[in-house]
């Protein structure tokens, strides 16, 4: 390989040289992508199920304020009926 084929292929290996670097520096500077959104939980009603129904014939209410079924949605709920006897 003579000098004259070594001179030929420096422009050709400056232009590759740059291209990589402008590539390069494109690279670097992208903007961040956006983290992916929280997917929102459905409300699963098994088929043939319907409703909780409202509470009916409490007279008085433990340690709470009187709960409505309406403002219960989508919360986990749990019920623990005792009487005492």
């Amino acid at each position: 390989m003579g000098i004259s084929k070594i001179k030929a292929g420096l422009p050709l290996a400056a232009a590759i040289a740059l291209i990589a670097a402008l590539v390069g520096i494109l690279w670097a500077f992208q903007p961040a992508a956006a983290p992916p959104a929280a997917p929102v939980p459905a409300i699963v009603t098994p088929p043939g199920t319907e409703a909780a129904p409202e509470f009916l014939g409490i007279t008085a209410w433990l340690n709470s304020e009187p709960l409505l079924m309406a403002e219960q949605r989508g919360k986990v709920v749990l019920v623990d009926l005792w009487t005492y006897s």
